[in-house]
């Protein structure tokens, strides 16, 4: 459900989405690390992985709205 919200955000260009889908992913990496260092799971260190490549293109997208609303 917290990712549909964020999405849907994102999609509408609010601009509340782009920090909190940050923080959002920011925590799921982490969360995804520590559950990592106790299964050794691969699809862990795979999904975290995407997880970096989304938080780049969400900070960039962030980065382009705001030069464009200032």
């Amino acid at each position: 459900m917290v990712k549909l919200l964020l999405v849907a955000g994102l999609l509408r260009d609010r601009m509340w989405a782009y920090p909190a889908s940050l923080a959002v992913l920011g925590a799921f990496m982490a969360y995804q690390l520590y559950r990592y260092s106790y299964t050794d799971s691969v699809g862990l260190l795979v999904l975290t992985a995407f997880d970096v490549v989304v938080v780049g293109l969400v900070w960039h997208e962030y980065r382009l709205v705001r030069r464009h609303t200032n």
